[in-house]
């Protein structure tokens, strides 16, 4: 999209967003500049990551300035929000119509997916939001859809659940409409945890682990940078403070295997998260142990038990390779590229994004190849013509 862009108008990206976005909504402090101007620089946050250390260099400097590029201020941001709000009730057409707006708000790839934004649908009440990560960075925009209020929390730190707890309080105090459910916290059962602990499937290249130190409980995703920690709130039910969704542990009747169930709202349970040996391996599990050979057998295998599985899809893999990157995995997120080059091999896209990352991880040589392969099958790729330009000079 962004390239898109660039291709439309003629102009740089900044320089666009500028144009159509910032000026227009009065968001006069922020920029998409990568890097920032020497004017910019004295105003920039310094990052650091969870262990209290400086980001290497204060912060990055992303060439995906779309995806990672944004540098704003809480108020800012609040304006863009405020902007939406307007917009859905026909108060501004600043920077789009009434009708797109409603399509941003409108479920488009899944019930909590709009076009360029998140929903969360909260009984009768909706609100949208965005978050943000970059390394030393994490953010948080939520608004409700009618009712005109929202926050914007932006910190130069990775602490998301320290986000959502800012955003929780806010709610409550606030009195927001159905965000934020009021429990009381029961004492948790320490004899149940050794029956708990253990991994949990979660689709084909997931896993869920439930751990617990002392008399606290944890589940953490395959994919997630930290646990979270569950908190008892009937006998049976946990709930954790970055989503409201309850979690359960409950033997399926039709094989008696103990399942970590995931309660959605309106919908029955589904034993589909059944606990299993420690000893299973998903693909992404070999691609973290640095056994790529064991990898690739994985994801071949899930592509051929069922094409249209969601953990091999392309943009499914590519979107997953540049969150790595974004996080600082080159390595990892390189092996996840060249993942999708096996898997697609006629796809011009996953090798423009594969040599990116070889770039990335300092193989000049290897990027140039790729670059060639994405421009053999795709000649009108200007990306690969453009970086092979760069990397000639």
């Amino acid at each position: 999209m962004q390239q898109m862009l660039i291709d439309t108008e003629g102009k740089p990206f900044p320089q666009i967003m500028k144009e159509f976005v910032l000026q227009p909504l009065g968001m006069n402090n922020s920029s998409y500049e990568q890097p920032l101007t020497a004017a910019q620089l004295p105003q920039a946050a310094t990052g650091y990551v969870p262990d209290g250390t400086m980001t290497k260099g204060k912060y990055h400097t992303y060439p995906e300035m779309a995806a990672a590029g944004l540098w704003t201020t809480a108020e800012d941001l609040a304006k863009f929000a405020i902007d939406v709000q307007n917009s859905v009730q026909g108060k501004s057409t600043l920077v789009i119509s009434k009708a797109m707006t409603e399509k941003m708000l409108t479920p488009f790839v899944s019930d909590f997916e709009g076009l360029g934004l998140f929903i969360n649908k909260k009984k009768d009440d909706i609100y949208f939001g965005h978050g943000g990560w970059d390394e030393g960075f994490s953010s948080e925009m939520t608004a409700h859809k009618d009712k005109g209020y929202g926050v914007v929390v932006l910190t130069n730190s990775n602490h998301p659940e320290f986000i959502s707890e800012v955003i929780n309080s806010v709610a409550r105090a606030y009195n927001w409409a159905n965000y934020m459910p009021v429990y009381e916290k029961l004492a948790m059962d320490t004899t149940k945890f050794k029956e708990l602990r253990g991994r949990y499937h979660n689709f084909s290249d997931g896993s869920l682990y439930v751990t617990s130190k002392g008399n606290r409980l944890f589940m953490k995703y395959l994919r997630a940078k930290a646990p979270y920690e569950l908190f008892r709130v009937t006998d049976s039910t946990y709930i954790n403070l970055t989503d409201t969704r309850h979690v359960q542990f409950k033997v399926n009747p039709a094989d008696g295997k103990l399942n970590l169930v995931i309660l959605e709202t309106n919908k029955p349970a589904e034993f589909i998260r059944p606990q299993e040996s420690a000893d299973i391996r998903v693909p992404y599990e070999y691609l973290l142990a640095g056994d790529f050979n064991k990898a690739i057998k994985g994801y071949q295998a899930l592509l051929k038990a069922d094409p249209t599985d969601n953990a091999i899809n392309e943009d499914n893999l590519n979107q997953q390779g540049y969150n790595l990157l974004g996080d600082g995995k080159l390595a990892l997120g390189r092996d996840l590229f060249k993942v999708n080059t096996l898997l697609y091999p006629k796809s011009a896209n996953v090798y423009d994004s594969y040599a990116e990352a070889c770039m990335k991880n300092g193989d000049k040589e290897l990027a140039i190849a790729n670059y060639k392969k994405s421009l053999a099958i795709n000649p009108d790729n200007k990306n690969a013509k453009k970086k092979l330009d760069e990397i000639g000079k």
